[in-house]
Order: C-alpha cells, then sequence, then structure tokens
C-alpha cells in the first residue's frame, strides 16, 4: 500500500513537470531511476561542429561487464572529428543498442547501465541536477517560443500555427515577410506558397533539383553500403560545393631542381617528401596573393548575393589524405611560421592519425587553403572540389619525364629532359579573379623552379 502511495506520489510529481514543459527529456534521463528502478541510459551527445549523427567505430566493454564512472565505453566518429563516450556512472553494461558501423544520432541511446549499490545516492543527485536544469531549459524554451511570435522588424505579432511556421523554415523562408490570407492576418501554408511563387528575394542561383525515383534492382548478391561518418562529410562537402560558381587554371612547373635537392636532403632525412615544398611554396605566394586565402560568408543581401568575405592572416593549409576511412582534410596550422621540416612532420603526424582514426575537431579547424596532392596515385590534371567556406584549393599530379625547348646563344637551341609537374587551381569567381589565381601560379612557379629563392624568402 504505502509503496502504491509513494509510486502515485512520483506519477504526480512527474505530472507537475510536464506542465512544465520539463518533462519531455527527463522522461529519459537519470531522474527515472529514482523513482522506478537503479537502470540509467547513456545517450550520445551533442559533439559539436553542428553534429547531428556519429558511426560506432568500436566498444571498448561487452554486455555484463562492469565500467567504471567516467570509463570509455566506445568510440564512434563523424564526418569531422572522434570521440570517445564515457559512461556516466558506475555499474553493469546491460544491454548495446547499437553495433560497429551503425549510424546513432544525437540524443540516441547508447547503451543501459545498471547501477551498482553504490553509485544510487549519486544517481539520485544527478537526477535533482537534472530536473531543476530541464525546468529551467523548458522555462527558457516556452520564452523563446513566445518571443519567436514577435516581428524581427516592428514587435508586431505573427499569427501562424506552429505547423505553419516549420513549413516556412523547411522552406527557407522568413515568415515576418508573408502576408496572412486567414482570419486576422494569420499565414497559412498556402500564403508561404503563394510568396515562394512571387518573391524576388530568393537567391538566383538556386537551382530546381529533380525528384529521383526510389533504387531499384538491389538483389541479395548485392552489397549495400550506408552513408555515415567520413563518408557522410564527404557528401555532405560535395553537394554544398555545388553552390560554388568556381573556375579552373591548369599549368605546368618545371620541378627538376626542386626533385634534386629533396633527394639531397634526403640523405639525413629519409622521410622528406615533395609534399612540404609545395606547401611552404604556396604559403610564400599568399603573402604576395592575399586574395587566395580567403573565407566566403555565405549570408546573402536581400538579393540574394553574398555580401562579404574574409581575408584570413594565418595561412591554414588543409591537406587531403586517403584514409583507412575514407577522405579526410586536415589542417596545418600558421604555415607560414612553419620551416619545410615542420611542416613534413605535421604531414607525417597526420597521416599517422588519419590511419588511426585518431583526428580531433581542432585537426579539422579553421583551413583557409586546400592542398590535394594525389601524384602518388597517378594523374596529370584535375579539376579540384572547393571546401566551403575556402575560396580556392590545388591539386597536384604525378611527375612525368617530358622534353623542353631550350632556347641558346648563337641558335644553339637544345630539347632537355625535365621533370613536369602539373598543379590545378580551383578557386571561387565571386571572389577571385582569373588575373589574380594566374599571378599566385606564376609566384609559385618561381620558387618551384629556383628552390634556392624558396630558401631566401623564408623567416
Amino acid at each position: 500500500m504505502f509503496a502504491l502511495m509513494s509510486q502515485r506520489r512520483a506519477f504526480r510529481s512527474l505530472s507537475s513537470l510536464y506542465r512544465q514543459g520539463a518533462c519531455q527529456s527527463l522522461a529519459s534521463n537519470t531522474a527515472l531511476a529514482r523513482y522506478f528502478s537503479q537502470m540509467i541510459q547513456i545517450k550520445l551527445p551533442d559533439l559539436g561542429e553542428g553534429t547531428k549523427e556519429a558511426t560506432i567505430k568500436e566498444w571498448f566493454v561487452k554486455k555484463g561487464e562492469e565500467i567504471d564512472e567516467f570509463e570509455e565505453i566506445c568510440e564512434v566518429f563523424t564526418d569531422k572529428l572522434v570521440a570517445q563516450i564515457p559512461s556516466t556512472h558506475k555499474g553493469i553494461l546491460k544491454k548495446i543498442y547499437y553495433q560497429d558501423d551503425e549510424i546513432c544520432q544525437v540524443g540516441s541511446t547508447l547503451a543501459d547501465v545498471e547501477l551498482l549499490e553504490g553509485d544510487q545516492t549519486n544517481s539520485e543527485e544527478s537526477a535533482e541536477e537534472n530536473i531543476f536544469d530541464e525546468t529551467s531549459a523548458a522555462q527558457a524554451s516556452m520564452d523563446s517560443f513566445k518571443e519567436d511570435n514577435k516581428s524581427q522588424t516592428g514587435g508586431e505579432k505573427v499569427l501562424a500555427t506552429p505547423s505553419t511556421r516549420n513549413y516556412a523554415k523547411t522552406k527557407d523562408v522568413d515568415i515576418t515577410k508573408v502576408l496572412g490570407s486567414g482570419e486576422d492576418g494569420r499565414i497559412t501554408n498556402a500564403d508561404i506558397d503563394n510568396f515562394l511563387s512571387k518573391s524576388t528575394s530568393q537567391p538566383r542561383g538556386k537551382r530546381h533539383i529533380p525528384q529521383q525515383p526510389s533504387l531499384t534492382g538491389v538483389t541479395d548478391k548485392d552489397q549495400v553500403k550506408p552513408i555515415g561518418g567520413v563518408l557522410k562529410g564527404m557528401v555532405k562537402t560535395m553537394t554544398e560545393s555545388l553552390s560554388i560558381p568556381f573556375f579552373t587554371h591548369q599549368d605546368e612547373y618545371d620541378a627538376t631542381q626542386l626533385m634534386k635537392l629533396r633527394q639531397e636532403l634526403k640523405l639525413t632525412n629519409k622521410k622528406l617528401t615533395l609534399l612540404p615544398f609545395f606547401i611552404k611554396a604556396i604559403s610564400l605566394s599568399l603573402r604576395n596573393n592575399p586574395g587566395m586565402n580567403v573565407h566566403v560568408n555565405p549570408e546573402t543581401d536581400e538579393d540574394g548575393y553574398i555580401k562579404e568575405y574574409v581575408i584570413k592572416h594565418d595561412h591554414n593549409i588543409a591537406v587531403a589524405i586517403d584514409s583507412p576511412n575514407g577522405l579526410v582534410v586536415p589542417v596545418i596550422h600558421k604555415v607560414q611560421n612553419k620551416s619545410i621540416i615542420e611542416i613534413n612532420n605535421c604531414i607525417l603526424e597526420l597521416r599517422d592519425k588519419a590511419a588511426t582514426g585518431k583526428l580531433t575537431k581542432e585537426d579539422y579547424s579553421d583551413g583557409t587553403f586546400s592542398v590535394s596532392s594525389v601524384g602518388n596515385l597517378g594523374g596529370t590534371y584535375f579539376v579540384p572540389t572547393i571546401l566551403r567556406p575556402q575560396g580556392a584549393i590545388v591539386a597536384i599530379g604525378k611527375a612525368t619525364k617530358k622534353p623542353k625547348y631550350i632556347e641558346g646563344a648563337n641558335d644553339l637551341n637544345r630539347w632537355e629532359p625535365i621533370d613536369a609537374i602539373n598543379f590545378s587551381f580551383s578557386c571561387d569567381h565571386r571572389v577571385i579573379a582569373g588575373a589574380t589565381c594566374v599571378r599566385f601560379s606564376e609566384d609559385i612557379r618561381k620558387l618551384i623552379e629556383n628552390p634556392q629563392n624558396m630558401l631566401l624568402s623564408m623567416n
């Protein structure tokens, strides 16, 4: 009887919280452990960087094993980072909801943990804190909802149902600019559609992408590969790049002297490659051509065009790396302050981290110019894809032996073999002119074809 009364009091307490709007997330957190059981749920937290989902890479514990508070139970990865998820309590792992390589949404339950005797008090204290925090969060959410009803311009209320507001957001429409046709000026879905059909403020660069039919013909012998983690990041990046009006400039450099210099230096630095020379030449050339080292602000004016871009001070060079998990593009920060040997060491470190899945979000942060060196695989000319918000990228091809016509004195002209390397630039034509890219490329040529000048130009 006393248990039933206690349970009723608990339900009344929860009902009170529901009325305050705070129980939506409380129903799934550790507060339930206080009222009903000693089982808690470990959820995938918000990992930052706009992450909405993550892929399970590895579980460190098995079902039935005992775990300590803060002990790492699994590792997940996204298109931008790898993270270890700790347990919030000490207990027994009772259930695992996602297996390796499965995709989990932020906020979804990863595992159930049964609390051990000594951790139950801490669970109750944590539950009380969660009740307080989530009640405050609910009140803030309600205040935000009320504020959302006001126009950003005149302070007048915009009459629209939540479903219509959501419909406007999915259509990328500012609801405060829509004229309502309903009772008392209430805005309907039809008003949103009418606004879209008549509006002249929509970005002119947007294209209508026709809906593709569902995929058919998949058999039991086919292998279906889910898209997640690093591959998901590549999908998003490549899709976003379609919105950038770009041009490509391609040229060929004589790298004969540079390759000889590199062979000499390899006697004392066996892991030295050509890539750090290229990256340093790019950085030195950015000094004279800062307009190539930019970030483009995606915000648009009333006509739908971008309204500003930022010339970045630091040369943070993003380097494309082919890892076991897919293409990753970590960043070497402040290249303008680094020597060729330091750049080479950074590349080796990033490659090791990419191979072991240990790249962090800091490794991906604030790239200002990208380099994709695929010459070790093959190929000559490319059309590389710009990584937003950057304004430019270069792809470097394979070195090949070619004849070069040399004009000599007294008509003693001749052909000589050279080591030719092709550079392919893609630039955002909204902020970078073709002449800017050509001048930049010529500065790089001078340094690569005369590497002694590169040494003279360094700090």
